[in-house]
């Protein structure tokens, strides 16, 4: 009995070991014999092929983009305000400046690309397009190579035979991969990160993020099989790849937590790390980790955060809460991307507790639920499971406690990936004939490559975009703003003011006032510029060119000592800007010429003659000085040219003609002008008062106190004239006056 056992035992060892040599290796991964394809197995063509099917796809869906403007951000990163990346010269001081002095701080690729492509085309949007859509077709390649890999990996079994992640093992992992790739390579969800331009941040990141991925895969597969020299390189390719994600966008910064959780995952087999090699692993993870949230947040991460909140108008607990609900959107987004719900400026309301609105509690529980499924699926579905951390994960640093903006689409440029994945690999599982899934999988792709050319549509002009943005969000002021600049650049500056008003209706703001000044002063509506300007600089907008364009619109109605002024002011600001010295300098030439302002009006006439403002000057000097039918034989002419369209020097020219006309005795004459005035503002309460004091001077009592009713109701607040105003003599002792003013 005893030789039988040992025979045997010797039996088992020789099957045990015949078994090992007969195992599949599935790129170098040792693991069970398993029937299903493998690297070795499938042709390079086919996987080239597949590649070549990938680049194809992306570029149909994004060939309506190539010459779509610069918008929002873009003029903020790349055109105007930004000169550090305006590279005329290749030269490494000039790829220095625009990586350490480019806006944003901290993404030096994405801004050295920026400068690159300045070089090679200036502002022609047609190379940073182009440059765009090459990144999402590279990430689209590589991705796809990671899928393969990572699903090679699922097919491995655990030791009792158990398969984990992927019940058919006769699928081709290049067939899955690619319709995973496909499906999150034409996805209406990534037009805003690949055809908003300055958003190849989120695109570049995503890139550098999987490439060093791939690479730690393909480094850890190399040293399993003793190719330690490979490894290394690859190794060395991980940390490079990383390094450039980092430097292109901060949400690149849980990388090493992904590092440590696909090893984890794919590696160890969700065992607990017990080896010392696995513990110096962590504690690398860990540091490198907490080195980058020192490097983005300082060595004080809490006051970082709070302070980013200062200029924003919610809360930290408010923006937490409703994070909650954008996820949730996110979400939605991914299974109904209708180019109806894409925007790249969301008016999103807040969550001010758990239960206002209601969805926030039920979106805080989907994405608790969420959490618990990835714990819970770890074991059978591992893929699954790794797809919503990674989801959840990749979301943190952007959808959680820092102070930026609600709610951007190309956030979810880097956390939909596995989710694409997982998706296919269900669609496959649910419908049991792989013919009629990939037949199913290939329609789905033509209809969101629909969606995402339809959408691309909408940034073909910047005024369709804008105007796009309006309707979607018309509650909000930045979409009216940046519409109303759009038509502003184009010419059509009376549109542009149209929608100027509507921002500034939603929420006032100081550039939307400057802004309004270029158009008025362009225009020719002096007077009014200058108001605009004013507004611009009490609500703080005090740059050199705000006093500049100020003192320039001045000097255009004859306030010449009030520009001078304002040019003093501006080149203090700027000393720099030898323009606006040379500005200064010539006005006061001019005004050293004028020994008298009669003369300098007479002067800056004869040189603008289209210029009504400052006849107009001139016509009030006449009347201080006494000469009040030249006065008014200026002010007719004036109102004969311009009529109600300069509705402020119209106003001041008519309110001044009729209290002329009235003293004068002319009440007819008076009156027209005053009905002429409160035709062109209805709700201006001066006109109504005057008009009061004009029935009151003819006597007319009931008309005199009907119309000082209207002028309160409308808002006249000045109650020490209307009780010393003379022309009100007429109904001061009446009761309904004394009633009038105490209503007032």
């Amino acid at each position: 009995m005893d030789d039988y056992m040992r025979l045997r035992s010797s039996i088992l060892k020789i099957y045990k070991r015949s078994s090992v040599r007969r195992t599949v290796h599935l790129n170098g991964v040792k693991g069970s014999p398993i029937s299903m394809p493998n690297r070795e197995t499938t042709p390079l063509w086919v996987t080239g092929a597949l590649l070549l099917l990938l680049m194809v796809s992306g570029t149909l869906v994004y060939s309506n983009t190539f010459h779509g403007p610069f918008v929002f951000d873009d003029i903020n990163f790349i055109t105007k305000n930004d000169p550090s990346v305006h590279m005329t010269r290749f030269s490494w001081e000039a790829i220095k400046k625009a990586a350490l002095e480019g806006k944003p701080q901290h993404r030096y690729l994405p801004n050295i690309s920026f400068a690159i492509n300045y070089y090679f085309g200036a502002e022609n949007p047609f190379g940073y397009h182009l440059f765009n859509l090459a990144l999402h077709l590279l990430t689209g390649g590589v991705l796809f190579l990671f899928f393969r890999q990572t699903i090679v990996l699922c097919f491995r079994q655990k030791e009792d035979g158990i398969s984990v992640g992927w019940p058919q093992p006769t699928l081709s992992p290049e067939l899955l991969s690619f319709f995973a790739a496909l499906i999150w390579l034409v996805h209406p969800e990534q037009t805003n990160a690949v055809t908003y331009i300055c958003q190849r941040m989120a695109s570049m990141t995503a890139l550098f993020y999987v490439l060093s991925l791939l690479c730690y895969v393909k480094g850890r597969i190399n040293y399993r099989n003793k190719r330690i020299k490979t490894g290394a390189g690859c190794f060395a390719g991980c940390f490079f790849f990383g390094c450039a994600a980092v430097a292109s966008k901060e949400n690149a910064g849980v990388l090493p937590v992904f590092i440590l959780l696909y090893e984890w995952f794919f590696f160890q087999s969700l065992r607990m790390p017990r080896s010392g090699r696995s513990l110096i692993w962590l504690v690398v993870t860990g540091i490198a980790f907490g080195s980058l949230v020192l490097y983005f947040l300082g060595e004080d991460p809490l006051h970082r955060i709070l302070a980013s909140y200062d200029q924003r108008e919610f809360t930290l607990p408010q923006r937490v809460m409703t994070e909650f609900r954008v996820v949730a959107y996110y979400v939605s987004l991914l299974f109904s991307p209708q180019p109806s719900r894409l925007i790249l400026d969301h008016d999103y309301p807040l969550s001010y507790s758990f239960t206002d609105p209601s969805t926030t509690l039920i979106c805080f529980a989907m994405i608790i639920t969420i959490t618990g499924l990835a714990v819970y699926s770890a074991k059978k579905e591992r893929l699954i499971s790794f797809a919503l951390f990674w989801f959840l994960g990749n979301l943190v640093i952007e959808s959680s406690v820092i102070g930026i903006e609600i709610i951007y689409e190309h956030r979810m440029y880097l956390p939909v990936m596995f989710l694409c994945l997982a998706a296919t690999d269900l669609i496959f599982r649910a419908i049991k004939n792989q013919r009629a899934a990939a037949v199913f999988l290939v329609f789905l792709a033509v209809i969101l490559s629909f969606g995402a050319h339809q959408r691309n549509q909408i940034w073909a002009t910047d005024v369709a975009f804008w105007t796009d943005s309006v309707r979607k969000s018309p509650q909000k002021e930045r979409p009216y703003q940046n519409l109303a600049y759009s038509l502003q650049t184009r010419g059509e500056l009376e549109t542009a003011l149209v929608y100027y008003r509507k921002s500034l209706e939603i929420k006032p703001h100081p550039v939307v006032y400057f802004n309004m000044g270029v158009c008025l002063y362009e225009i020719g509506y002096y007077s009014d510029a200058v108001d605009a300007y004013i507004h611009a600089l009490k609500m703080g907008y005090q740059t050199p060119q705000a006093h500049a364009s100020l003192a320039e619109s001045l000097a255009r109605i004859g306030e010449f000592d009030a520009a001078l002024a304002h040019f003093g002011k501006a080149s203090r600001l700027d000393p720099a800007d030898r323009r606006l010295v040379a500005q200064k300098a010539a006005l006061q030439a001019f005004l050293g010429k004028c020994r008298e302002p009669e003369q300098c009006l007479t002067v800056s006439i004869q040189q603008a003659p289209d210029i009504p403002a400052l006849r107009f000057k001139l016509a009030m000097l006449y009347e201080k000085q006494g000469k009040a039918a030249q006065a008014f034989e200026i002010y007719d002419k004036i109102l004969a040219e311009i009529g109600p369209s300069d509705r402020k020097l119209y106003l001041l020219v008519v309110g001044r003609m009729a209290r002329r006309h009235a003293a004068s005795g002319e009440m007819d004459k008076a009156l027209a002008l005053l009905q002429k005035a409160i035709a062109a503002v209805p709700d201006n309460s001066y006109f109504y008062y005057e008009t009061a004091a004009c029935y009151g001077m003819s006597g007319d009592m009931k008309n005199a106190l009907i119309w000082l009713n209207q002028a309160i109701q409308k808002g006249f607040r000045n109650v020490a004239q209307i009780r010393s105003d003379r022309r009100l003599e007429c109904i001061r002792n009446t009761e309904e006056f004394q009633n009038l003013l105490k209503m007032k």
